[in-house]
């Protein structure tokens, strides 16, 4: 304890270099990414009993205060959440919305007016080669798109299923380095002190975690934090549990195993799916398990529904070899497929025959009539059929529409989720800035309040100087009279 004109000086002295040096490592780091602004706590000295009264004994440095707000840091982070994952859904769902490109010259819509106008051209003239030769292409057009369609929805899901694994590996990162920052803040605070500066750096990878898995911190009593994901702890004390990404095939297997395998997220040796999802890797996963496998199925119906209405109509008709009576059986016009391998978007195609010669496509329905159109027009009207495209949903709900309403439904759908997406983005950004502000009116750095708070200290630190010149010139004019 100080006492005396120049231990009061000299405490005095202490406390406002110490107290200048916080200052300007706040200015210093005004514009470093998760700092928090620090403060100088002082405090009267214990004044000395007297027998006529107390005396002070000048200032004491009592430590430095971190600046920040736990329930501010919660609002943030739970907005900073789900603006990670409304912002991943809303470009990933514009990508593959821009997959079907509608409306576009080359899309599903004018393809299939295409191939349903050439069986009416082809009723027209239901003897002329060229006119068949019109309808093989429009299917097989037809065909291709409905495979590109499928192909393009794949690789969008295997680049969305390599973005999440990288985002998986630096979550296990940045919880690695959690809770090396635990291990660290607990040994520099064991004396009493506050690790400020291991602390913001320890908020700062929280705050990246929230956004990337919506984390939460549960602050412990030896100056560690329980990073939580969903139910599960992903990071407790020094220990990390590493965040893995698995297939979960379907059990038991079905028959036909679908087209996209579901994704799982577990924590550590648990086999149990992590639950709630949150943050970007809500969206990533909600892309590949529902979004993608809702369109393929989609698609994979309406394809199946295609080749199985026109292979019915087709095959009642028959073909002729010139002018040969009676005609044979036309057959099929698409490819069948088998039970083990039904028709899907990525595997629509031609029957053999009918891609090898355009003569093998049915105009007759009648094996004495070459110039009947009734095969021809029987196609033609299935683009009019209002029941031709029956989808279940996986939620059980049933859908059934003509061709032409079952695409344009789903590229509707579509449209409107990028759009709620979208929306979501816009208001969830405001709310992340709006939180991210409140906590930076606590936590952040006003270079302008801090260099007048430089100043009042400048100002204290040069008092506390000229009080120990005034105790020295008093020393020596007590010495002088000696």
């Amino acid at each position: 304890m100080a006492s005396g004109l120049f231990g009061i000086a000299r405490t005095a002295l202490l406390a406002h270099q110490t107290s200048l040096q916080v200052v300007s490592h706040n200015v210093a780091n005004a514009e470093t990414p998760g700092y928090s602004r620090q403060r100088p706590m002082l405090s009267a000295n214990t004044p000395v009993r007297m027998p006529y009264g107390n005396i002070g004994t000048g200032v004491a440095f009592n430590g430095i205060e971190r600046q920040r707000d736990t329930l501010l840091d919660q609002s943030f982070r739970s907005a900073a959440s789900l603006l990670g994952e409304s912002t991943t859904r809303r470009d990933l769902l514009s990508q593959v919305e821009g997959i079907f490109g509608e409306p576009a010259d080359a899309g599903m819509a004018a393809s299939l007016d295409q191939f349903w106008s050439s069986f009416s051209d082809l009723a027209t003239s239901p003897g002329s080669l060229s006119a068949r030769a019109v309808v093989q292409q429009s299917g097989r057009q037809l065909s291709q798109l409905f495979n590109d369609y499928d192909a393009r929805l794949t690789q969008t899901r295997e680049q969305v299923t390599s973005r999440l694994d990288a985002l998986v590996s630096q979550v296990n990162q940045f919880a690695e380095q959690v809770a090396e920052l635990n291990g660290r803040i607990i040994t520099a605070e064991a004396t009493g002190t506050v690790a400020s500066d291991l602390r913001d750096q320890r908020d700062l990878l929280i705050d990246d975690l929230s956004r990337m898995a919506g984390a939460r911190a549960e602050p412990q009593r030896d100056g560690s934090v329980s990073v939580l994901l969903g139910n599960s702890t992903l990071v407790d004390g020094t220990s990390a549990r590493p965040l893995r990404l698995q297939q979960d095939p379907p059990v038991p297997p079905p028959a036909v195993m679908p087209s996209d395998i579901p994704v799982r997220l577990t924590l550590g040796n648990s086999v149990d799916r992590l639950y709630p999802l949150a943050g970007e890797l809500k969206g990533l996963v909600g892309v590949i398990n529902t979004d993608v496998p809702s369109l393929r199925g989609r698609l994979d119906a309406m394809a199946s529904s295609i080749v199985s209405t026109v292979n019915a109509t087709h095959s009642t008709g028959f073909v002729f070899s010139g002018n040969t009576i009676p005609g044979t059986a036309a057959g099929n016009f698409f490819d069948p497929g088998t039970v083990g391998d039904p028709v899907r978007a990525g595997t629509m195609k031609l029957l053999a025959a009918v891609e090898q010669n355009a003569a093998n496509i049915s105009a007759s329905g009648d094996a004495n009539a070459p110039f009947d159109n009734r095969i021809a027009t029987g196609l033609a009207a299935l683009r009019n059929n209002t029941t031709a495209v029956t989808f279940t949903g996986a939620g059980g709900e049933t859908e059934t529409a003509g061709f032409g309403t079952f695409f344009r439904t789903t590229v509707t759908r579509l449209g409107l989720d990028v759009r709620g997406a979208t929306d979501d983005t816009s208001v969830r950004t405001i709310l992340s800035e709006q939180a991210d502000a409140r906590r930076q009116s606590v936590s952040g750095v006003s270079t302008d309040e801090e260099l007048i708070q430089l100043m009042r200290v400048q100002q204290s630190y040069v008092a506390a100087t000229k009080l120990v010149k005034t105790a020295d010139e008093m020393l020596q004019t007590l010495l002088s009279l000696v």
